[in-house]
């Protein structure tokens, strides 16, 4: 067993293979190289796929680490981000009797087909090791990533995927990237899956089964109402049409949010747990804040 220095965590070139409550078998997305991260991101072996497994079979024999939960919620970050953008989610799911995992993938350095594929390998490892179901929360483009990895799956029953959830999702693909993808610099900044969630390649990526419960929570940001505001100024440029948002689930909830980023809302927290759960979005009611019986009788005299 080796000890080696803190890492980024694989925020960029890394794509995760497998989640042990959150000791991290990583695969480079350029070489042929895997890794394992402690839960602390130090990089605890380095080599091949069986010997970093081997390694971290040696340190759960050594901390006599708990044994999984029987389902698995599994979290997408969106487009252009990390993993750091689902922890607090992450953090507030653990309330389930679920295992809570995080699939880090090099959203800016692949195309869809790939993270799709790397995806699918993650699956297989998680639900090799638990046995139970699987839900799936996507951030953004993530949505296209999930339906992609189903669709590339010879039979996704296997994997037991029984629920998918999307936050703020990109099923119909993006305005702005079909603007940016005219600009060469942005088409090498931002990398292949620019131009895979484009609205005409979006699209073409078959929706999920009917039997996967699918829901959809719009929480529209600060930042999302400027970018609106943006694309308003070009109206003469050709977006394309796509198909409605509200047309890929039959559960699909808007929630107010009074932050710049919804992961960070406790309201949108709720209904996801709320929907991994039971399935639907049942009404989530708030208690009013209790009012001080001594100040109240203060005022009444």
């Amino acid at each position: 067993m080796k000890f080696m220095l803190f890492t980024l965590g694989g925020r960029f070139y890394w794509e995760d293979v497998f989640n042990y409550q959150n000791w991290v078998i990583q695969k480079h997305c350029f070489r042929n190289v895997y890794r394992l991260l402690d839960p602390y991101d130090i990089c605890r072996e380095s080599g091949d796929f069986e010997q970093c497994k081997e390694t971290l079979l040696q340190y759960m024999k050594a901390y006599e680490a708990e044994a999984l939960y029987d389902d698995t919620v599994i979290l997408l970050p969106g487009y252009g981000r990390t993993r750091n953008s689902m922890l607090e989610l992450a953090e507030y799911l653990k309330k389930l009797p679920v295992n809570v995992v995080i699939f880090n993938y090099a959203s800016l350095k692949k195309d869809i087909t790939y993270h799709a594929h790397m995806l699918l390998q993650f699956v297989k490892n998680m639900q090799s090791q638990s046995g139970g179901n699987i839900s799936i929360i996507n951030y953004g483009a993530g949505c296209l990533v999930t339906r992609a990895m189903i669709n590339a799956s010879n039979n996704f029953h296997n994997y037991k995927i029984v629920r998918v959830l999307d936050v703020n999702p990109l099923n119909s693909g993006s305005d702005l990237a079909e603007l940016l993808a005219c600009n060469r610099f942005f088409q090498t900044l931002l990398g292949p899956m620019l131009n895979d969630i484009q609205t005409p390649n979006a699209v073409k990526i078959p929706k999920l089964p009917q039997d996967v419960d699918h829901g959809i929570i719009f929480c529209p940001t600060k930042g999302l109402n400027i970018i609106k505001s943006l694309l308003a100024k070009y109206e003469s440029f050709p977006f394309s049409t796509p198909p409605s948002e509200d047309s890929y689930a039959k559960n699909v909830i808007s929630v107010e949010n009074p932050t710049w980023f919804p992961l960070q809302n406790p309201l949108l927290f709720e209904y996801c747990r709320n929907y991994i759960e039971n399935g639907e979005f049942a009404k989530i009611i708030r208690q009013p804040a209790k009012k001080n019986k001594k100040t109240s009788k203060k005022f009444a005299k």
